[in-house]
């Protein structure tokens, strides 16, 4: 944890990882990021693993249906949604291994912000074992 005004961090390495980590998952999944921002010195990628609409597939992040015509809006909320989710026992395997992945990615390019990018991490539970010694990192 650090608080601004810290000369010792490496502030701009920190930003360039976390843009680094959303546009990836954006992307090479589809993934829904919603925020990435440095939160107490460490990366936080809010995002959700999953496909839950239209609007996710063709706009990932984008949490408006504002480029949507209003008929297309509805279908997509109940007519298409529903039928994404069976979609999903493909899509979140692939989803988790690219979480995994794009930030096993970043710790290769900033190995000295190990604990910068694991610390906030949204979903901890698919990092297991990322920052380890025999990982390959």
């Amino acid at each position: 944890m650090h608080y601004w005004g810290d000369d010792s961090v490496d502030w701009k390495g920190i930003d360039e990882a976390g843009q680094y980590i959303g546009r990836n998952l954006k992307r090479y999944g589809r993934v829904s990021v919603f925020q990435v921002k440095e939160k107490f010195g460490e990366v936080v990628v809010a995002c959700s693993l999953g496909v839950s609409s239209l609007l996710q597939l063709t706009h990932p992040g984008y949490c408006y249906y504002k480029p949507y015509p209003k008929w297309l809006m509805r279908l997509d909320i109940y007519v298409i949604s529903p039928m994404l989710s069976p979609l999903n026992y493909m899509v979140m395997p692939y989803h988790k291994w690219l979480y995994r992945y794009v930030y096993k990615l970043s710790l290769r390019k900033w190995p000295h912000l190990k604990c910068e990018i694991l610390g906030g991490a949204e979903w901890p539970c698919y990092l297991r074992g990322l920052g380890d010694s025999n990982d390959g990192v």
